[in-house]
Parts: C-alpha cells; sequence; structure tokens
C-alpha cells in the first residue's frame, strides 16, 4: 500500500508541476551557470521571541521543486530568479534562526520546499 501512495504522491507532484509550475532560474552562490527550473510558488509563515520577549514574524516565499529535478543541495546565499508580469523579482534562500533552509513538500520526499526571502 505505501508504494501506491508514494506513486500517487509523486504523480501529484508532477500534475502540481505541470498545472501550476513556473520558470526560475536558480543561480548558485558558489557561482557556475544558471540552472533552469520549474517550481511551484507558495508561502510559509513563522513566528519567533527574541531573548527581549519580542515576537518576530517572518514569511518566506517558498519555491517547490521536484526532488528528481534538484541535482544539489540549496545552500543560504543561493539565489532565485523569477518573472512576473515582465518584472523580474530576486529571492535568496535563507530562513529565520533554527529553521531549515528546505523541507520535503511530502512524506515521501518527491518535492522539495525552498525557503527564500525577497532581496529586490
Amino acid at each position: 500500500m505505501a508504494d501506491l501512495i508514494r506513486s500517487g504522491a509523486s504523480f501529484l507532484a508532477g500534475q502540481l508541476k505541470a498545472a501550476a509550475g513556473t520558470d526560475i532560474e536558480y543561480q548558485r552562490a558558489t557561482g557556475g551557470a544558471p540552472i533552469e527550473l520549474t517550481a511551484t510558488v507558495g508561502r510559509s509563515m513563522y513566528e519567533a521571541q527574541t531573548e527581549s520577549g519580542v515576537i518576530e514574524r517572518y514569511e518566506s516565499r517558498d519555491y517547490i521543486v521536484l526532488a528528481c529535478d534538484l541535482t544539489f543541495t540549496p545552500v543560504r546565499g543561493d539565489k532565485i530568479r523569477e518573472v512576473v508580469a515582465g518584472v523580474t523579482g530576486v529571492y535568496e534562500v535563507a530562513s529565520p534562526r533554527g529553521v531549515p533552509l528546505t523541507h520535503p513538500g511530502d512524506a515521501f520526499n518527491s518535492s522539495t520546499r525552498i525557503h527564500t526571502k525577497k532581496i529586490n
């Protein structure tokens, strides 16, 4: 049964990419040529209390990429470029303190959710 659910999750991740995917350009912090990927855009909300008791809210723009398309591990400082209505937005791979830069997109790791923040 687990294999049926796993293949279903993989199928649905592919369908999400086909139906709601947007083209992005991924630039590694280490340099090299940009990598063209198709990702689904999402967001994550976080709250954290500082040492002084102030609650900080953090919203990240997430890019959900099929695991089979992601042939590298995203690191802090990588950049993603996305064109929306003719305007290019640049997002840097980042997350709040204590939160991983990426999360699995589902229970079977069919996709990866990359957390970013807008830098321009």
